[in-house]
């Protein structure tokens, strides 16, 4: 559904300077979600990203010049149920290695980073996405289980209590990476409609003082839209990069280096 001019459009005055991590759903379900066209709005059909051949040949170009990087986002990017679709959905596993290697094979890139639809996975989500080797960008806890899990997932579980307890404690860490004994989760901030702009920036100079990782997340059919704090999310986007642009010796990995 998305278009090269949009991307080039938001994006062309910041990849250059900064890494772009473009998160891609292999088989989007149009539905009635914010950013659908008009013209598939309802639409329940999976569109294959093959079958956008524009799109695919402005991704591979930017992929080789290591302006962009690709995260999986889901597979149909559906709510079952009212759900989002790496918590309610069905067959995740078998879905998400199919769209792993999609996206690979399609774009001539590895992809090692998973970024939940709708910012939510379960505990099915997690054991597809820890199958794959994929390392997961997300704020939520580490998913809890009743009855028979695999060891696996309760040594897993094991140390997200561990990080829980130190955060109780108050060691915080919203700018760390944590690790699992199967995947890596980096924790990220949203600069949409419902930011605040001086919030952001108030986290961006938090996480400079303990030289942690600064993740931000956005949609490119929001620039336009207001920020919570009045200005537009390219605004918010353009003063984030201008504050970056004061600090000394910061550097901008991109996914596969921070894994």
């Amino acid at each position: 559904m998305t278009r090269p001019e949009e991307l080039e459009a938001c994006y062309r005055s910041v990849w250059s300077r900064i890494p772009i991590g473009l998160s891609i759903t292999p088989f989007r379900v149009p539905g009635d979600m914010l950013g659908v066209p008009d013209s598939l709005r309802g639409s329940t059909r999976p569109l294959p990203l093959a079958e956008n051949p524009e799109l695919v040949d402005f991704l591979r170009r930017r992929i080789e010049e290591r302006r962009v990087h690709v995260a999986m986002h889901g597979y149909e990017h559906t709510k079952p149920g009212g759900q989002p679709e790496y918590v309610g959905g069905t067959d995740l596993a078998a879905k998400t290695a199919r769209g792993k290697r999609y996206l690979e094979e399609l774009l001539g890139c590895r992809v090692r980073t998973f970024v939940p639809p709708n910012n939510g996975i379960g505990r099915a989500g997690v054991e597809a996405i820890a199958a794959e080797r994929l390392n997961l960008v997300s704020n939520q806890p580490h998913p809890r289980g009743l009855g028979s899990l695999p060891p696996a997932f309760l040594m897993d579980a094991l140390i997200a209590a561990q990080y829980a307890l130190r955060n109780r404690l108050g060691r915080r860490d919203g700018f760390a990476i944590r690790s699992y004994l199967r995947f890596q989760q980096a924790p990220y901030h949203t600069l949409g409609p419902g930011s605040s702009l001086p919030a952001l920036l108030a986290a961006l100079r938090e996480c400079r003082r303990c030289s942690g990782l600064f993740i931000l997340a956005t949609h490119y059919h929001a620039f336009e839209r207001r920020m919570a704090s009045g200005e537009t999310v390219a605004a918010g986007l353009a003063a984030i990069l201008d504050e970056l642009a004061s600090y000394d010796a910061v550097r901008f990995p991109t996914y596969a280096e921070i894994w």
